[in-house]
């Protein structure tokens, strides 16, 4: 019985182990499906709203980009400055062919993508005044595996409109995600780490996120998710969104009558004395 118990114990020991670990070379498979083309879209849309940290809240606009051919985008935060904080630029069939973002609102660089069967094959991004560093993408069941130059490795699926992902270093899992009650729990070194709750998985407006903040225990080190502000994206007037973050809005979005984005508005921040700003968004079209 002692023996069996152990081998039964070491079974359990080598399982979990193998759930932590990948063989990268056995993900290299390229069989995308329509669902891969869905993860892409989530995957590489609405970069310059990322920059803000209300790209969920965009998602949820659902907007047109069908038969965009290029976006731009320009600020008045500087008149002095006459160049774009973003362009985009799309293939005929709707897919992300490369976008640019200046120093004004970030980290400045590039990025490039390259296609196979509808789907990206390759991201080169190019950051100013460093080296270009390339990621591949291979799909399988259903996933996205995302290979990168510094032996990271990122699994991605989607569950609803909610992006999920494993994040492996040298073959190791470091964080995972999980879809639970609408809300995305990150895990890292055994403990949920990170939590964030959507009224809707399918991200309809109106639509409220939660974020829960996380608190270490000094005793113990568990850490304890308290939940935090809630964030809203709800219509204020006609084709008008307002965005609220942490009790206050701080963002409005105008739409034109084909569901395009032409104005992003930051509200400012007295407590922080930033001053509005205004985004406008030009298209050409094929």
């Amino acid at each position: 019985m002692r023996k069996l118990a152990f081998l039964l114990l070491f079974l359990q020991c080598f399982i979990i182990f193998a759930q932590k670990t990948i063989n990268t070379e056995s993900l290299m498979v390229f069989t995308p499906t329509e669902d891969s083309k869905k993860i892409n879209q989530a995957y590489a849309e609405n970069m310059f709203f990322g920059i803000f940290g209300v790209k969920h809240f965009i998602n949820a606009l659902d907007n047109n980009l069908k038969g965009v051919k290029t976006v731009t985008v320009t600020s008045n935060a500087n008149p002095k400055i006459n160049y774009p904080v973003y362009k985009a630029i799309y293939n005929q069939d709707g897919t992300l062919k490369t976008f640019e973002i200046s120093e004004q609102i970030g980290n400045a660089l590039q990025v490039n993508y390259e296609y196979k069967e509808g789907v990206i094959t390759k991201e080169t991004i190019h950051y100013q005044n460093k080296e270009e560093m390339v990621n591949t993408f291979y799909y399988s069941d259903n996933k996205m595996y995302i290979h990168k130059p510094n032996q990271k490795t990122e699994i991605v699926w989607l569950e609803g409109d909610v992006l999920l992902k494993k994040v492996y270093s040298e073959n190791i899992l470091g964080t995972e995600d999980r879809l639970m009650h609408n809300c995305r729990i990150t895990k890292s070194i055994g403990q949920d780490v990170n939590k964030v709750c959507f009224s809707d998985s399918n991200f309809k407006i109106p639509l409220v996120i939660t974020d829960y903040v996380p608190e270490v225990d000094p005793k113990t080190l568990k850490i304890n998710l308290n939940q935090g502000e809630k964030s809203e994206i709800k219509l204020i007037g006609e084709r008008k969104y307002g965005i609220t973050l942490q009790g206050n809005e701080r963002f409005q979005i105008i739409l034109d009558k084909e569901q395009r984005i032409i104005s992003f508005n930051y509200l400012g921040n007295k407590a922080l004395k930033e001053e509005p700003i205004q985004f406008k968004f030009t298209y050409t079209m094929y």
